[in-house]
Order: C-alpha cells, then structure tokens, then sequence
C-alpha cells in the first residue's frame, strides 16, 4: 500500500521541467514584457553615472595608499586597482538598479557599460550630489522590488492555476515580504561579507602574487552560506509564507535534495549564461541586439517558471514522502 501511494507523486524530473517551464511562457508570452521592457530602457534611457562623485575621493584614496606602501610589487597591485576602479565608474549606471536581487526582472544589459545604441549615444547624466545619487538608487532599488514582485507573482499564478489546494494569492502581502526577504539578505551579506573581505584583503596586499584568488574564495564561500535562500522568494509567492518561514522552507527542501537541487541550479545558471554570451554576440549599436533582447527575455522568464514548477513539484513531493514514511526522507531522494 505504501509503495502504491509513494508512485502516485514523483519527484520532479529536471529537463521535464525546463521544458515545462519554456511551454508555460511560449503560452503566456505577456509574461515577456518585463525583462524586455526593462533591456529596451537600460538600452535607449539615460545613463546616470557617479564617476565624477567619487574619482577625487577614489584618486586621494590610492595617493595615501602608494604614499604608505613603497613595495614595488604592492604599488603594481594598486595600479591594478586604481584602473579597475575607474572602469567601473566609468561603466555603472545607477539605473541598473532596477535589476534587484532575489526577486527583480531580469536583464542582458544590467551588467552593460556605457556604449552606443541604434539611435546614437545615450544621454549621459553625471550626479555630483551625494544625496542624489542615492535617493535614485533607493527609488530604484524599491520600484526594482515591486515590478520584480509583480513579475514573480503573474508567473507563480500561472504555475499554481491548476492546483486545486494552492492558496489564493495577495500580491500585495507577497511584495511586501519581497522587501523584508531583500533586506534579510543584504544584511546577511553586510555580516558576513565585509570581515572575510578585510581578512582576505590582507592576504592580498601581504602576498600580491594572489590576484583575485581571495575574491573567488569569498564567491565560493557566500555562494554556499546563500544557497539555502535560493528558494524562498518561491515560498513567498507559492504558499503566502512570510519571508522567515520561506527561507525556511528553502533550506529545508534544498537540504533534502542538495544533489538535485546543485544540478538543477547548475544547468540553469550554465544555460542561462551560455545563451547571454549568444544573445551579446551582436554590437548594442546594431538592431540585431534587439532579437538578443526577446531571446533573454523568453530563456530568462522560461527558466523562472521552471524554478517555480520545480519547487512546487519538489517540495509537494517531499511533504507527501514525510507523511508516508518520514523514515523516507535522506539527502538522496530528489
């Protein structure tokens, strides 16, 4: 009998659910506009850009830094990083703030510097105010949060149309734990990031020869502390859970299917990213660019709708696994 009931739910099968989640979009292409609009925007709109905010802060920085350190090896190091500074001044636009993270649209050109569009060089506008520059950015990062909320809600409602017993959504209560679950994150960050930072900073100006193998150990290292939060925007919109009770959830389900789950993300980031270099193949100052635009947009929404659909399968799934047989439950069951 126990055997019978288990065969009834399976666990979700990953390229089943890839190609789930493309159809559920190629079906609904509505869901599209988002990440294309936001792309047509950060394409034609004006840049706004704090370069000259910060250079003279940035350059008396590197004076007093050279002043104090007279290795040779320590001043080519901070050449390095002087210029890499002044590349990304010279490429951050604060309007890309509108791609937030975990919840935001996303974007193929969020990550683009300041370069020439089909119509001729954006407007290019320089904040010399502080608090400018951050009451846009805070205005950003909130409209960010509420279009993202938006967006995940109109693809959650889609994955759950057919569920008899899925709860009926309030997007206003879901946005609202979207902010909560942002700052939870960014706090975590702040916590965990900046010592590891100041501790592998030393090690890079003691032993220049690192480069930046200190930056790719604290990736490797948030990567893993953060892994458990990849799902709970999931249980946000899913099951109307406040964000604590999501991130619960999340690390839960990706504790009980930590082999699964590494491969699912691992196939959707490698996707995701492959197709993003096929899509910039074009120059942003030719048309072409814009098919790379609707095809990000279309991977990219497919590729969410998947998460979705296989967070609803997994962790239903799981539950109907404990109340069979909690003994059941191991590492390996997804």
């Amino acid at each position: 009998m126990l055997q019978e009931k288990e065969t009834r739910l399976r666990p979700p099968r990953i390229i089943q659910t890839l190609v789930q989640g493309f159809n559920l979009i190629a079906a609904h292409p509505y869901i599209m506009l988002f990440p294309l609009f936001l792309d047509l925007f950060l394409w034609f709109g004006p840049f706004y850009r704090i370069k000259e905010l910060f250079s003279p802060a940035l350059d008396e920085m590197m004076q007093t830094l050279s002043a104090s350190l007279t290795s040779s090896d320590v001043a080519s190091t901070m050449e390095v990083a002087r210029t890499t500074w002044e590349q990304l001044l010279t490429n951050f636009n604060l309007m890309t703030s509108l791609r937030t993270y975990p919840i935001g649209i996303p974007s193929l050109l969020a990550s683009k510097g300041y370069t020439a569009n089909p119509i001729g060089n954006p407007l290019l506008v320089e904040l010399g105010s502080s608090s400018d520059a951050s009451l846009l950015m805070i205005l950003c990062v909130i409209l960010g949060l509420m279009l993202g909320g938006i967006y995940y809600a109109l693809i959650s409602r889609l994955v759950l149309k057919n569920q008899e017993n899925g709860k009926s959504m309030n997007i206003f209560y879901s946005v609202g734990q979207t902010f909560v679950l942002f700052f939870l994150i960014i706090l975590t960050v702040i916590l965990l990031a900046f010592p590891m930072l100041c501790f592998l900073s030393s090690f890079s100006v003691l032993i220049p020869s690192m480069g930046t193998l200190p930056l790719l150990i604290l990736g490797v290292i948030l990567m893993w502390i953060l892994l458990p939060f990849v799902f709970s925007p999931h249980g946000i919109f899913t099951r109307q859970l406040s964000a604590f009770k999501a991130i619960s959830l999340s690390t839960k389900f990706v504790r009980v299917s930590s082999m699964a789950t590494t491969f699912f993300l691992t196939l959707v980031v490698s996707l995701s990213y492959g197709l993003d270099l096929l899509w910039s193949t074009p120059e942003p100052d030719s048309w072409l660019y814009f098919l790379g635009i609707i095809g990000h947009a279309f991977v990219s929404s497919g590729i969410l709708a998947a998460s979705f659909i296989y967070f609803r399968d997994g962790t239903n799934w799981m539950e109907e696994i404990v109340k069979l047989n909690p003994q059941n439950m191991t590492r390996n069951n997804l």
